[in-house]
C-alpha cells in the first residue's frame, strides 16, 4: 500500500507525513494483544517483554505473566523467584528483576499508581526514555517521542543521517524530528506506526520501499541509498571463554546454586561452574585438565566443603567431559562443558548442608523458609521439576542430557 507515491513531503513542516503514517497504520497494523488495551501497566510489560525480543516470542509470555501478575500489586508483591519463574525462557532476564523493582517502587512511593507523566516515568526503576515514552504516549496520550531499534533505522533513512545513530547527539535530533512530526491527536498512535513501519517495511536488510507509506518523504530513498542507513559504531567483538560446568546428582535429584545479584544472569539458579579463558577461538576441542586442576577448579565453582571428598575420588578415577555446547548473550559467548558427578542416594541433606525442595500445594519451594532459601543459596531439586524455578535456557543442553540417561 503506497499512499504517497504522487506528493512529495516537506517532512520538516508538513504534517501530512503523520496523517499518510496514520493511514497505513490503520490498514496495515498487527493485530497484538497488548494494542487491544490503553491499561499503562500492561503496556509497560509488552514493551518490557518486547526489548531485543521477537513478537511472537512474546505473546505467550505476555498472556501467562498478566493472568499471573495481572496489576503492579501482584508483580510487586509476589517474590522475585516467581517473577524470574515465569520469566524463564525469554532470556535477558534483568529486564524482570528491573519491572519487579518498578512495581515495588510504585508500591511503596506512589501506592501503586502508574505516573501518567513522562518525567514521573523516568524515576520508576526500569523504565527508561523509551519505555516512558512508549506509556506515556500510547497510554496517556502524551506528546513524547518513543524511540526503539525500528524507530532509530526509520529516522536514519527518512533523514538519510550521516552519523552513528547510538550517540546522543543522533539521539536529540531524531527525537526533536519526532516532535515535530508528531500530531497533536493520537501521539500513541503515530509512535506505534513508526515501530510497525519499521518491524514490517523498513526492515534491517532487504527494505520494501514500494510498500512504505512515505517514501516520497525518505531522503535515503530519494537518493537511492537506503541500504547505506543506519549508520552504527563498530561492535565490540564478543568475548568467548569455556563454560566448565558441574553436575552433581544424586538419584533424581541434581544440585543447584543460586548466581549472584549482579552480573550475568543475576539472581538466576545454575548447574555450579567456572569460567576458563578461551584462545583458540570458535572451535569445539574440550579442555585438558589434570586431576589437581580439577579439583581447585571445583572449589572455586562450589563453596560447600561438604562435597570435596566426594569430589577428589571421583577425579581421581576420571569422569567423561560432556559437550560443547554454544550459548550466545549478547556480549559473551559460552563454550559449555560438563561433568556429572553421581552421589550416594542415601546421602543425608544435613551432609550436604542444602535444602531439598518439597511439594507444596501445587507447587514447590524449599522446606525450609523462604528466606533461608535466599541466604544458602543452593538446593538439590528433582530433575523432573526443573521447569518450575529460573534455570537459564544455556543450562537446556544438560538437562536434557541428564534426562536422556
Amino acid at each position: 500500500m503506497n499512499v504517497s507515491n504522487d506528493i512529495l513531503i516537506d517532512i520538516a513542516g508538513d504534517r501530512s507525513f503523520s496523517a499518510l503514517l496514520l493511514t497505513w497504520y490503520a490498514a496495515e497494523k498487527r493485530d497484538l494483544p497488548w494494542r487491544t488495551t490503553g491499561d499503562p501497566y500492561s503496556i509497560w510489560v509488552s514493551e518490557v517483554m518486547l526489548q531485543q525480543t521477537q513478537v511472537k516470542t512474546v505473546i505467550p509470555y505476555y498472556e501467562r505473566f498478566l493472568q499471573l501478575f495481572p496489576g503492579i500489586e501482584q508483580l510487586g508483591t509476589a517474590s522475585l523467584e516467581e517473577v524470574l519463574t515465569v520469566w524463564r525462557g525469554l532470556g535477558y532476564y534483568s529486564r524482570a528483576r528491573r519491572m519487579w523493582e518498578g512495581a515495588r517502587y510504585l508500591l511503596d512511593q506512589r501506592g501503586g499508581k502508574m505516573p501518567t507523566d513522562y518525567e514521573a516515568l523516568l524515576l520508576v526503576p526500569g523504565i527508561g526514555k523509551y519505555t516512558a515514552g512508549a506509556i506515556a504516549s500510547i497510554a496517556f496520550e502524551q506528546r513524547v517521542a518513543a524511540i526503539d531499534g525500528n524507530v532509530l533505522r526509520v529516522v536514519s533513512r527518512l533523514l538519510a543521517w550521516s552519523e552513528p545513530v547510538e550517540t546522543a547527539r543522533s539521539y536529540r535530533h531524531f527525537n526533536a524530528h519526532l516532535l515535530a512530526w508528531q500530531p497533536t491527536l493520537r501521539p500513541g498512535d503515530f509512535n506505534q506506526a513508526l515501530m510497525e513501519l519499521g518491524a514490517l517495511v523498513c526492515t534491517p536488510t532487504k527494505p520494501d520501499c514500494e510498500s512504505c507509506p512515505v517514501t516520497q518523504a525518505c531522503e535515503g530513498y530519494l537518493q537511492g541509498e537506503v541500504h547505506l542507513y543506519p549508520i552504527k559504531k563498530l561492535k565490540v567483538k564478543r568475548q568467548v571463554v569455556t563454560r566448565l560446568t558441574f553436575v552433581l546428582r544424586r538419584g533424581e535429584l541434581v544440585f543447584l546454586q543460586r548466581r549472584p545479584s549482579q552480573g550475568l544472569l543475576a539472581d538466576l539458579w545454575e548447574f555450579p561452574g567456572v569460567e576458563l579463558s578461551q584462545e583458540e577461538g570458535l572451535d569445539d576441542s574440550l579442555p585438558m585438565l589434570t586431576d589437581g586442576e580439577w579439583f581447585e577448579l571445583f572449589q572455586k565453582a562450589v563453596p560447600e566443603r561438604a562435597l570435596d571428598g566426594r569430589m577428589r575420588e571421583q577425579f581421581g578415577q576420571g569422569l567423561p567431559l560432556h559437550g560443547p555446547v554454544w550459548y550466545t548473550f549478547s556480549h559473551r559467548r559460552w563454550k559449555i562443558c560438563w561433568v556429572i558427578v553421581d552421589f550416594p542416594e542415601l546421602l543425608e541433606n544435613k551432609m550436604m548442608g542444602v535444602s531439598s525442595l518439597k511439594e507444596a500445594g501445587g507447587t514447590y519451594r524449599l522446606d525450609s523458609s523462604k528466606d533461608h532459601l535466599l541466604v544458602d543459596n543452593k538446593c538439590w531439586v528433582a530433575l523432573h521439576d526443573l521447569t518450575g524455578i529460573p534455570l537459564p535456557v544455556a543450562f537446556k543442553a544438560i538437562v536434557e542430557d541428564l534426562r536422556a540417561k
